[in-house]
Formats: structure tokens, sequence, C-alpha cells
């Protein structure tokens, strides 16, 4: 049980991945949290209602202690919770970046340790990148018309000359590809069905995606249904979008298995009209991914 005796630090709220004070992804930001018990942060993320809420508990030595919440759950680690919580340090340069705009950090959360780099742009805002593990994959193991009913379109929607995969890291996502643009905007999901489903096989999150986009400025498209872990939808995800970098290796798709160096712009949150921007760089090496980068900018909306 929460205590109510305990003092609740502000918490501020960012839009990530966006550069604009709309579209991206909500997180909330409480960077003085470290007399707060577990409960009360929960307590206090299903009150914020974002998709999460990130405690900093600790920040010594570029090592930023931080726990995530959803409104339902801790998470381990949160792409743009860090995304956020890093840009509001250095907002309030509780976090410096050196003369070259530069400064290098670790998030440690219940997830682990995350190596995180700022790079400062032109105009003074920080891109925040996260240096993520590559992904592992394994079959999805799920019949595509159930999981196109439960999306509530029809199964020719899918893409049958991909396979529908899972892949297991902070999240646990199932990944499933889309003809076309039109195809994955008609998804009317059944999000309770959908949450029960997810936890019956254990998945966290149900990735689409497409590569057939219809515009120059992004190289895919994608949607992360979250309703297992506390969002319907989320309009943007770190995480989820190092899934797909890696899947689109994996499927030598938009010339992704040439070794070399990679960066991939995904639109994401579009359906939602919450536009988002994540970008990834990716090192490919022997045609496997060998290093997976992850970052954006955040927008402060209040209070």
């Amino acid at each position: 049980m929460a205590r109510p005796d305990l003092i609740r630090p502000p918490v501020v709220l960012y839009l990530a991945f966006s550069e604009v004070a709309s579209g991206g992804s909500p997180a909330g930001v409480a960077v003085d949290a470290a007399g707060l018990d577990a409960e009360t942060m929960q307590q206090m993320a299903a009150e914020v209602g974002a998709p999460a809420t990130c405690f900093v508990t600790g920040l010594a030595g570029g090592i930023i202690d931080v726990r995530f919440f959803s409104t339902t759950t801790e998470y381990g680690m949160c792409g743009h919770g860090t995304v956020g919580l890093v840009t509001s340090l250095i907002e309030q340069e509780m976090v410096v970046p050196g003369a070259d705009g530069r400064v290098d950090l670790v998030v440690r959360s219940a997830g682990g340790a995350t190596e995180v780099e700022v790079r400062c742009r032109w105009d003074g805002r920080p891109e925040v990148w996260m240096d993520l593990a590559p992904a592992s994959f394994e079959p999805g193991g799920v019949d595509p018309a159930e999981v196109a009913a439960l999306l509530g379109v029809a199964t020719d929607c899918l893409d049958a000359t991909l396979p529908i995969e899972r892949t297991v890291s902070d999240f646990t996502h199932l990944i499933v590809p889309f003809h076309d643009l039109s195809a994955m905007a008609a998804v009317v999901p059944d999000f309770a069905g959908l949450a029960g489903w997810c936890r019956r096989i254990g998945v966290d999150t149900v990735a689409l995606i497409v590569t057939d986009v219809a515009d120059d400025d992004h190289d895919y498209r994608c949607r992360d249904l979250c309703p297992a872990v506390g969002t319907d939808e989320a309009a943007a995800t770190g995480t989820t979008n190092r899934a797909l970098a890696c899947w689109l290796v994996r499927q030598d798709l938009l010339g992704l298995g040439v070794d070399g160096y990679h960066v991939l712009v995904a639109g994401q949150g579009i359906e939602m009209g919450q536009p988002s921007v994540v970008c990834s760089e990716v090192e490919v090496v022997d045609s496997q991914v060998a290093r997976v980068w992850v970052g954006g900018v955040a927008t402060r909306i209040g209070p």
C-alpha cells in the first residue's frame, strides 16, 4: 500500500520522439524520487496516465538510476521514457554535455544497464541515443487468422510472404508484417481480447510493420499495440523499433542485408493522430546485426 506520508516530487511531462508539442509518446519524469516506495510510484504512474512514468532515484558520475512504470506495472526498461528523462535532466542542467555537445551516460533500471549517448544538435536540442543489444528471434507460434481477427482485419491484409516472429529482449514482441499502409491503417483491435491473448501466449506487445510506405520521410511504418502492459497503443516505442530494425535485417528488406552501417527512420503513431519519428542506426557484419542504436528527441509539454 502506498504511504501517504511520503513527499511526492513533481512530475514533468514530455513527448518522446517528437520535435513539437504534439505527437510522440507521453512520458512523465520525476527527477527526485529516491524516497518513494514502489507502491507510491505505481500509484503516481496510474494518476499520470502516461504509457511510462520515470522515477529517478539516483544520479552520480554519469550513472542514472531510474524505475519505469506504466499505469499498471513496472517495466524493466523503457526506450521512450529514457529519451524523456535524459532530456529532462539536460534541460534542468543536472546533466551537462561537453563542449562538443556530447555526453555518455548509463541508465540503470530493473532490466539492467543501458549505455546512452547524448548528441546535441546545431539548435542545441539533445538527441538521446540508446545502445541496445541486438534482438533475437524465434517462430511466432500463432495462427495468422487468429491474429487478424484480433486486429479486426481480414487474414489477407497480412503479408503471407514474411513470417510472424517473436523476439525477446527488454520486452517480448510479436512482429506482424502487413501488405500495405491501407491494410495497417484499417486495424481496429479488440484490445480487451488482445490483452488476454497476449498474456496467454507470453507477449508484451504486438508490433505491426509495413515497408510499402507512401512517402519519402520514412523507411517503414509501424504500430505497437500494448494492452497487455497497460497501454492500448503506443505512439512511439524505442525498444520495439530496435526489434523491428533487427527483423528487417533478418528478412533482408530495404537493402539491410548488406554489411555496413545503416540508418532507418520509422513513422509511428500516425494512425493515432500522434505522429512520431524513431531513428535507428544498425551496424551489420556478416549479414547479422552487430550493434543497434535507437534515438530521437523529446519535447516538454508541461506542467
